[in-house]
Parts: structure tokens; sequence; C-alpha cells
């Protein structure tokens, strides 16, 4: 069990609209016979690499949040910090700003920022994701908290969860403390955040998340890393105790008195989301490490009360503006992603509406 905090930022800077091939296939046909008219829309940040780097750099910094496990840029590394150095933010986007060049502040698609930190309650996984290119609708910038509680990492690790889940009362009480502790930590970010960077708008959300994995853990070695999917799944220094104890905390819960658990998230070990439940109880067999296989990819997970990031649908202002017509799979009639990219705007590929990339 851990929380998950997810702020999402939309700076106040212009923006550009561009067209986009669709990807559906009746849509990328009419995209062909209209020129380009029936397009997919996406917006452009303006904003440069460095320049969002050095405001997020400031909100961390005010917030003696100074420890950088990565930064990256467009899947590039250039800093990963292996071995848990302390303090090495300012280190490592001084190291980022004077090894990237110009070309690259401006253009890139993705950055990302992996930061760690912690207080009396929490062990802090903090993930920044700043995308220039993204649906309207969209917030360019995303920051994903996971908070993983102090005080399980060592000793007793059962007991201490024994203790925690000894009735539905204290439970209740835990999970609510830890709720209203985190909540205070997002929200010193997002005043930070405001100071510091202009904004249309930030948003705030926490999602209390349970552990499903497949197989009964252990040990320590029964954890498997998914490196790819990032999060507390990772394998970031100083993090395998909090995630082995997250892995044990559903296997314990299923094996005492039964607790309700309400208004939760569920993934399985390698961070794939499960789904939703506003209300389950633990004896359920989800919960049982050795046998949930099937109880898991049986069970029907309630509707998600949080849509994060979804874009509003755009009015169709088209007889042609359909998206219901194909899906993504239909390749076989029209697909043309072997015909010239110049459709994505009404100019060559090397104007500056588009960059250029």
């Amino acid at each position: 069990m851990y929380l998950e905090g997810i702020i999402t930022i939309d700076p106040s800077q212009l923006t550009e609209i561009k067209k986009v091939k669709p990807t559906k296939a009746f849509k990328k046909f009419f995209h062909h016979l209209t020129l380009g008219a029936i397009s997919d829309k996406e917006e452009r940040e303006t904003f440069t690499a460095v320049a969002i780097l050095q405001q997020l750099n400031a909100t961390f910094r005010s917030l003696k949040i100074n420890n950088i496990i990565k930064i990256s840029h467009d899947d590039i590394d250039f800093y990963h910090d292996k071995d848990g150095k302390e303090d090495d933010l300012k280190y490592a986007l001084d190291k980022y700003e004077i090894e990237v060049n110009e070309a690259m502040s401006v253009h890139f698609k993705q950055l990302k920022l992996v930061l760690e930190h912690e207080d009396n309650d929490f062990k802090y996984l903090i993930e920044v994701e700043i995308n220039r290119d993204h649906q309207v609708g969209v917030y360019p910038v995303v920051i994903k908290i996971s908070g993983l509680f102090k005080g399980f990492n060592s000793g007793d690790i059962n007991g201490k969860i024994n203790k925690t889940i000894n009735t539905q009362e204290s439970f209740d009480k835990f999970k609510k403390d830890k709720n209203t502790w985190f909540d205070y930590f997002l929200n010193k970010i997002k005043l930070s955040l405001k100071k510091q960077i202009a904004t249309d708008d930030i948003q705030t959300y926490i999602k209390n998340k349970h552990i499903l994995p497949k197989q009964k853990v252990t040990t320590k070695k029964d954890i498997r890393y998914t490196t790819n999917r990032g999060g507390i799944y990772g394998g970031y220094h100083g993090f395998d105790d909090y995630l082995f104890y997250s892995l044990i905390w559903s296997d314990a819960m299923h094996n005492h008195d039964t607790i309700i658990i309400k208004d939760s998230y569920y993934e399985n070990e390698a961070g794939e989301d499960l789904g939703y439940s506003k209300e389950v109880e633990t004896s359920n067999d989800i919960f049982d490490g050795e046998s949930n296989t099937d109880a898991i990819d049986s069970t029907v997970f309630d509707e998600d009360p949080l849509n994060i990031n979804e874009p509003e649908a755009e009015e169709s202002t088209s007889w042609f503006d359909s998206d219901s017509w194909g899906s993504d799979s239909d390749s076989s009639w029209f697909d043309f992603d072997s015909d010239s990219d110049s459709s994505s705007c009404s100019s060559c590929s090397s104007c500056s509406s588009c960059g250029g990339d």
C-alpha cells in the first residue's frame, strides 16, 4: 500500500495549435482527399527545455527537495545517480545546461526528472514529465509523487502492518492521517510552483494504491523491477525496503481479520493498472498472493472517478471529423504511413510552425 499524488500543470506560455496526420484509417483517407484539411490537433509549447528546468529547480530547492536521481532528455540520460548522492540537484541541472545545445533545448519532445525526498511520514519518489507536444486539453507538465510510508521498512514488518490493520477503526485512522499529511505535502509543491511558474491552471489528485502481486512475495529477492515503467518499480537506489513492504501489504491484510478498503486503486507488481474499487473486503482472493491470478482476472472493477489529463472532446465542425470512423488497427486499406509527412502542416518540413522536427 502507498499513496500516489498527481500534479498537472498548464504553464502560461504561448502555444501553437498544429495539425497532425490522423491515426484512424478512414480519417487518413479523407485527410489525403482534402489535402490535409481533416487532421487531428496537438498543442506545441513554446518554452525551452532550459527555461522550464530552471523554474522547476527553483521550485524544488525552495522546498529543500534537492536529491535528484535522474534527468533525461528525449530518453538520453544526462545524469543518473545510482549511488544515492546527496544534494545533487543543482549539479545535475548545471551539467545538463552545459551539455545541451540550443537546438536540443528548443526542439525537445520530452524531458523527465526523477527526484527523491523524505520527511517524518513518507519516503517520496517524485517524477516530472514535460511534453512539448501534447493533445489539446492535456497539460504538458505532469508531476507524479509516490509516497511510501516511513516506519515499515525495517524490523518486524509484518508485525507493524498487523498492528496498523488490527481493527477497521485503526486502519481507517491510519489511512486518513496519511492522506492528510500527503495532501499537505502536495499543496506545498503546488503553492511553490505558482510562485515560480506563471500558470493557467494547476490540478492535484491523490490515489490510495494497493499492489496485488500475482506471486507471493516473501523476501526482497522476489522483487521484479521494471525499469522501463519507472515509478517505485524502477529499481532506483534506496527504495528496495520500501517497495518490499508495499508488496507484502495486501497479503498481510488478507491473512488478518477482514478489513473493508474504500476508494482505492489496484495494480500488479509490475506497476500495471488493474482498476479502481469503491469498496472491497480483504477476505477477497485478489489479496491472496498464492492464488489471486484467476480472482484478479475475473474481478470487475468500478469506473475510475478521476479522468486525469483526459482532453475534452472537440465539437465536430465538419461532416468528415468523426472519431467513430475506423480504428488504430484499421491499416489495411488506407494506411498512408509510407507517404510523405508534408501534410502535417501547410508549409514545408522546416517551417517555424512545426519546428523542423
